[in-house]
């Protein structure tokens, strides 16, 4: 084991002193995260429809509402029956956003006017923090259901007239209004219950827009409420670097394995690991010194780029004992990719252009460049073979989204599984082109 450790520092002393390589490690994973955590991080462009899970507590009222929502051509609507079921579906980045439709939601213009300023809103609608950019946007289809509710119903004479008989019930049991606010309410639904005579204008055309209705002087103020996705006890809202650091974190390990695969063909290329054979030191030492070196170089690239997140741009790290086991199981298989790469080429510049050729595309479709819910299902479905996208879940999982180990169990596995298979290409292919 001394030996090697003491092969390992060797290792990690060259990379200290070899400043391009330090670039590719610290300075370009730094740089992507300061460049997309300015454009607040996760920023995915257009997208046919985004992805929405619906949440109906209003015991059929909302029906209507989720029918409009799935008409969206900009949305693509799935319903689950619990809170916590959809909360949890957006936290792990499954969905963009949830709609919560709470008890006591009325569908339609009823719903818009003599409202309680204090009272609670009856929609709620949660965000991905990493989706930032399409919060506006979803607020905006869901307002023009809300309205497209209320222009059906003053196009519908039997729902409007419905809806005036149940005020007038009301009226008759609201003991404490005074006369004189009981016959301007009457007053109301007669002047209603008019305009959707036979004869009325409303009767008359039934296609009514979306703005005609919002010049009508009714309110969705108070009706939908923005809640926060993340278990956040600080009471601040997150960083947009909480979502760009992991995915820097996974660049800088793979400029280790890049790094690090090519010194291990300039060694070769030198001479220095066929004086290794010859010394009294197994094939096995000088394999696990380079992975060891790969591993701490990568933990260690990991640490300085945390720290600098946690101290100057307010990243925090939700449990640091699942970031360490992430980051391990993460530095694990890039050192197994570390090793698959130094056996692509036989000179240093075939191995750092075939790493890059290599890893560029797996970056891209994984994560670290594109997110993951932002691509069509073909892209998607292609991106479990590329270790970024495990790397940065796994990530991501300790750091902002607040996974627990069984969830976060999945993401792991597979990244020591790619290690373990990883590692044991590179070193039967070594082992045939040096025997």
């Amino acid at each position: 084991m001394r030996v090697v450790l003491i092969m390992a520092l060797k290792d990690l002393r060259l990379l200290v002193r070899d400043r391009m390589s330090l670039f590719w490690v610290l300075a370009f994973p730094l740089l992507l995260a300061l460049f997309f955590g300015s454009l607040f991080g996760g920023d995915s462009g257009e997208r046919a429809a985004m992805p929405v899970v619906v949440v109906d507590e209003s015991g059929g009222e909302g029906a209507r509402l989720v029918e409009r929502l799935r008409s969206s051509e900009g949305l693509e609507i799935d319903t689950v029956d619990a809170l916590d079921d959809a909360l949890e579906l957006v936290r792990r980045g499954k969905r963009i956003a949830f709609v919560h439709i709470r008890p006591g939601f009325t569908d339609g213009g009823f719903a818009m006017f003599g409202r309680d300023p204090k009272a609670s809103a009856t929609l709620a609608l949660g965000v991905d923090p990493a989706r930032t950019a399409e919060r506006g946007l979803l607020q905006g289809l869901v307002t023009q259901a809300l309205f497209s509710g209320m222009t059906e119903q003053f196009a519908d004479p039997s729902r409007m007239l419905a809806q005036t008989q149940q005020v007038r019930k009301d009226l008759d049991d609201a003991t404490e209004l005074e006369s004189k606010q009981r016959e301007r309410l009457l007053t109301l639904m007669d002047a209603l219950d008019g305009l959707n005579a036979a004869d009325g204008p409303l009767a008359g055309d039934r296609t009514s827009t979306d703005a005609e209705a919002s010049r009508s002087g009714f309110s969705l103020e108070g009706l939908l409420e923005a809640v926060d996705v993340t278990r956040d006890d600080s009471g601040q809202p997150r960083s947009a670097f909480d979502i760009t650091f992991p995915s820097s974190i996974v660049w800088g390990l793979m400029g280790c394995a890049t790094a690090f695969a090519t010194s291990m063909v300039h060694e070769r290329r030198a001479g220095t690991l066929l004086r290794l054979r010859v010394a009294p030191i197994a094939r096995a030492h000088v394999l696990a010194s380079k992975g060891l070196a790969c591993m701490l170089a990568g933990m260690g690239t990991s640490a300085l780029l945390l720290t600098f997140g946690v101290l100057a741009l307010g990243v925090r790290v939700g449990d640091p004992l699942l970031l360490l086991l992430a980051l391990v199981c993460a530095s694990a298989c890039f050192t197994g990719i570390m090793l698959v790469m130094s056996v692509i080429g036989r000179t240093e510049a075939a191995v750092s252009g075939g790493s890059w050729v290599v890893m560029m595309p797996l970056a891209m479709i994984g994560g670290g460049m594109i997110p993951l819910i932002a691509m069509p299902p073909w892209l998607l479905a292609a991106s479990h073979a590329s270790p970024f996208r495990w790397a940065i879940l796994a990530i991501e999982g300790a750091v902002w989204r607040d996974l627990s180990l069984t969830q976060m169990l999945p993401s792991l596995s597979i990244l020591l599984a790619l290690a373990v298979v990883l590692f044991g290409i590179g070193v039967a292919v070594m082992r045939r082109r040096d025997p």
